[in-house]
């Protein structure tokens, strides 16, 4: 377990906190792996009941680390590190919370339509930034947040990639509830104890059915995205957005605030 990713037991919720807070807990393809085992080991471990996931230093995180994105790699979306989290969290049969602090972005975005309840705290800003980077939505996303949200809302937030309020995250649905900065973790933590004391088999029962009918239409909608994803990253369109962007360089698909 690399030191970018903690993690702790606390009243059978298994707490995973990305310990990147210099970067804004930008995920880099050891934290993706690193996630990927404490998901598939919460899935795994009995005394594990409920899976807390937060981030440190003031954000949940600012998505993918840029430089993950410019050429370089060589295995496909599916084996890649990112790919092996994704496929984690679809499978995980325990509850997830998230404690969304500051930004939330890309990934960090994304990650929320599949956990079951949010807390965010009222200064967090949730982002879809994909189009302006020359990519596409992941994570079942283009499927799930039409479903969350609405085609309209979530056609807005996607194509243009606006900062999302907590408020309005909240209003629209991805945002169970939204919390002080000051007391957010303490709200996810109780919320994701009080997942965790309930009886086991009739909870995962449950959410084994909420889930049911849209396993095979998520799956289908993963792997499509990966496939698109990693096609439009090749492209020497979105190579030139991506090395401007970390060149710190104004690009023409300007980001929107």
């Amino acid at each position: 377990m690399t030191a970018d990713v903690l993690l702790h037991m606390d009243d059978g919720v298994l707490v995973v906190t990305i310990n990147r807070p210099a970067k804004k807990n930008a995920l880099t393809a050891q934290i993706y792996t690193a996630l990927a085992d404490a998901i598939a080991e919460a899935d795994r471990r009995d005394d594990v009941r409920a899976v807390l996931l937060q981030g440190e230093g003031g954000n949940f995180t600012s998505g993918n680390d840029i430089s993950l994105f410019v050429n370089g790699q060589t295995s496909g979306p599916e084996e890649s590190p990112a790919g092996r989290f994704l496929r984690a969290v679809i499978a995980l049969h325990k509850p997830m919370v998230a404690c969304v602090c500051g930004h939330a972005v890309g990934i960090g975005a994304t990650i929320l339509l599949h956990c079951d309840y949010v807390v965010a705290s009222d200064d967090a800003r949730i982002r879809f930034p994909f189009v302006d980077l020359g990519l596409c939505p992941e994570f079942a996303s283009t499927l799930l947040l039409q479903q969350v949200v609405g085609r309209n809302k979530a056609a807005e937030w996607l194509l243009l990639g606006a900062t999302i309020p907590a408020a309005e995250a909240h209003r629209a649905g991805l945002v169970n509830c939204v919390e002080p900065l000051e007391t957010v973790a303490e709200a996810a933590l109780s919320i994701a104890k009080c997942l965790a004391a309930k009886p086991r088999q009739a909870l995962m029962a449950t959410r084994g059915l909420m889930r049911e009918a849209t396993e095979a239409l998520v799956k289908t909608s993963l792997q499509r995205e990966m496939v698109v994803f990693d096609s439009l990253r090749q492209s020497p369109e979105t190579q030139e957005i991506l090395r401007r962007f970390l060149e710190r360089a104004p690009v023409r698909a300007a980001a929107r605030t």
